[in-house]
């Protein structure tokens, strides 16, 4: 007769958390004997207590020796073992929350080469200089004067302000100690910036606009905040002619920008 064996365990999924575990017993058999008067009686069963049958105590808990002795004259099977609970407490779902961070440095940026502080000198201002020009045009400035200062990086990682700024809000003053009779001469030139870049309003995540920020001839600063940006920037400097005649020496002056986050 073929024997079939069949092997049966239940599994739990398991939370790491450690408790005390527990443990399942298998200790389970048969044996068959023949008792006075009596047919053969099979026997099987989970064993640990005696059995009793016609009035004679069978100690079942024996079986499990007489199926490991060939020997034996009653035939038997056993089997004995156990197997190991649960370490921790079971459970139909487990998982874990995991928070990623790090931090960014504040940085604002403008490119001036190696230096914040660089130059621009125009050389000579034109002036109408020789004696056959009339009084009327004689040591007036004869065009314009004009720079565009171009940086392909300018912008900042966080709200900021963009601000353009003059040393004096003459613009360009000539210290000279000649004097100067004031009705015909003027010892300043004003000038005005207009900065062009692209950036976007605080406090607004969205594709930023072409700006410009003004800086009037009349006027020592002017501000505009923005939210983080980062794009080319020109400068673009412009001197008018004077309503005065120029006085001989230098005209110079500070134009700066800043960028500064807040």
């Amino acid at each position: 007769m073929k024997k079939i064996a069949t092997l049966l365990a239940g599994v739990a999924a398991v939370a790491m958390t450690a408790s005390a575990a527990s443990a399942d017993t298998v200790n389970r058999g048969e044996f068959r004997v023949q008792l006075p008067g009596l047919a053969g009686v099979l026997f099987n069963g989970d064993y640990g207590a005696p059995a009793s049958i016609g009035g004679i105590t069978l100690d079942l808990g024996l079986n499990r020796a007489n199926a490991q002795n060939g020997a034996a004259t009653v035939s038997s099977w056993h089997a004995f073992g156990g197997s190991q609970g649960n370490n921790g407490t079971a459970a139909n779902q487990d998982g874990a929350t995991f928070t990623l961070k790090g931090a960014v440095s504040t940085d604002c940026a403008y490119y001036s080469g190696s230096s914040t502080s660089q130059t621009i000198d125009f050389g000579t201002i034109g002036i109408y200089a020789s004696d056959n020009t009339g009084p009327a045009a004689a040591f007036d400035m004869t065009a314009p004067a004009n720079v565009t200062i171009d940086s392909n990086l300018a912008g900042c990682n966080t709200s900021n302000n963009v601000t353009l700024s003059k040393s004096d809000i003459r613009g360009l003053v000539n210290n000279s100690s000649a004097g100067y009779d004031t009705n015909v001469f003027q010892a300043n030139l004003p000038f005005s910036v207009t900065a062009n870049y692209t950036a976007g309003a605080v406090g607004v995540a969205g594709a930023a606009s072409p700006t410009s920020l003004v800086l009037g001839a009349g006027s020592n600063s002017v501000t505009a905040q923005h939210g983080a940006w980062k794009s080319a920037m020109a400068l673009n400097v412009n001197i008018p002619v004077p309503s005065k005649s120029l006085l001989a020496g230098n005209y110079q002056g500070d134009l700066t920008v800043n960028i500064a986050a807040f």
